[in-house]
């Protein structure tokens, strides 16, 4: 199991199952003698949220919001059946500073692996995000009155359990021993909800976004599933000290939406896209590994006269050690 969580500081303690391991090439693959494990790390994270109307007249008026993203740091211990894990932010690394403003955010990550199935849960909460307008030289301003929230997973099918180890991949918990690959089929269920006690669209510019109307925005609602068909792969060298190992998904999917505005309620299916691209390399050995990592993660979702985009970016260094 992987936990990771963002940017304020949080300490939580685990109690996470034994599972059996699946049937294995042993020549590609190998678990490690130590099992018990120290991890520290360092990084930094993104998130935008843009809203850019479909009309070209109205491309000025481009929206991005986003919380007030930090650079972190923190570590996760691993000791027999019970995971420690503490993350906080670095101080002066903020978009704005916290002095500033109001803007909170919490993001929590869970994956576990096995056999041929993997999931990578996520929750996040935003009170308050940043805003800059395309036409305002992109300077970002409070939007306290707004909350977000999101939940979901990413489910993975893995053909290639057998020669192919995600958890070597992405954890460094078992050895790739050979260079070895999988298709893998990943579906995310998602729920997410942004409001606002005034209009998440300010109402001058609302014409140009989601129904058209000159409206005041509440909220916006998206029940959504989207599927993406991928390939990861791990390139050994030296039997597995040395690795690099990317990974590519992209698809499609539908939300199905209810945007409230203070006249009406509309609601019905729109489509959606994404991708998402990871890739983890380093050193992977008996005592330590020690890892940089970069994840992307992209959708949008075509909603009337919005595209509405969500990307998540995230680098990390990671250093760890067995015992």
């Amino acid at each position: 199991m992987q936990i990771s969580c963002k940017p304020n500081f949080i300490l939580l303690l685990f109690f996470v199952s034994s599972f059996a391991n699946a049937q294995v090439d042993s020549v590609y693959i190998k678990d490690f003698q130590k099992k018990n494990y120290l991890q520290l790390y360092t990084g930094s994270y993104s998130r935008n949220i843009e809203f850019t109307p479909s009309n070209k007249m109205g491309m000025a008026h481009t929206i991005n919001l986003s919380p007030n993203s930090s650079a972190f740091t923190g570590f996760v211990l691993g000791y027999k059946k019970i995971m420690l894990y503490g993350d906080f932010i670095i101080p002066k690394t903020s978009k704005v500073d916290k002095q500033e403003t109001n803007v909170k955010a919490v993001s929590l990550f869970l994956s576990h692996f096995k056999n041929k199935w993997g999931v990578t849960a996520f929750v996040s909460y935003n009170r308050g995000l940043l805003m800059a307008q395309d036409n305002m030289a992109m300077m970002y301003g409070n939007r306290t009155d707004l909350r977000m929230f999101t939940i979901g997973a990413h489910v993975y099918r893995i053909f290639n359990p057998s020669r192919f180890s995600f958890t070597a991949a992405n954890s460094q918990q078992m050895l790739q021993q050979k260079s070895a690959g999988s298709f893998i089929f990943v579906a995310t269920p998602s729920y997410r909800v942004v409001q606002s006690n005034n209009s998440i669209i300010p109402t001058a510019i609302s014409k140009y976004h989601l129904t058209g109307q000159m409206v005041m925005s509440k909220q916006i609602q998206l029940y959504s599933l989207q599927a993406k068909p991928g390939y990861a792969y791990n390139f050994i060298m030296k039997e597995g000290t040395y690795f690099i190992a990317p990974s590519m998904y992209a698809g499609v999917g539908a939300d199905y939406h209810f945007i409230h505005t203070v006249t009406n309620t509309q609601a019905g299916f729109n489509l959606n896209a994404g991708y998402r691209f990871k890739l983890t390399s380093g050193i992977n050995k008996q005592r330590m590994y020690a890892t940089v990592e970069y994840v992307l993660d992209h959708t949008r979702s075509y909603l009337y006269q919005s595209t509405v985009k969500n990307t998540y970016r995230e680098c990390t260094l990671n250093f760890g050690w067995r015992f």
